[in-house]
């Protein structure tokens, strides 16, 4: 089950990848930046920008339910969201004394 854990990974995964949301209501809510989300434990509220428009002015939001989420779709590739980040300092080679 989608919960606020999930969404965290979605919205911290580096870099970050457009999603969207497929609902129990058969609707869909496009997620283009993680700047659009202000997320809670159990719902994130999501803006909604005008398409017609500049897309960092949101012209509406709606609130998503994660127990109404039945699947999340990448729009772009990236990598998979759900995968451990690596151990702390394995990118970085340790000083040696001597």
């Amino acid at each position: 089950m989608f919960n606020g854990n999930a969404m965290l990974a979605l919205l911290d995964a580096r870099p970050f990848t457009p999603f969207r949301f497929h609902l129990s209501d058969g609707g869909t809510v496009d997620v283009p930046s993680r700047e659009m989300v202000m997320p809670g434990k159990t719902f994130a509220v999501v803006g909604l920008p005008d398409k017609g428009r500049n897309e960092r002015f949101l012209s509406w939001w709606t609130t998503v339910w994660y127990m109404h989420v039945t699947r999340v779709e990448m729009l772009a590739p990236g990598a998979p969201p759900f995968t451990a980040p690596p151990p702390a300092g394995t990118d970085v080679p340790s000083p040696v004394a001597g």
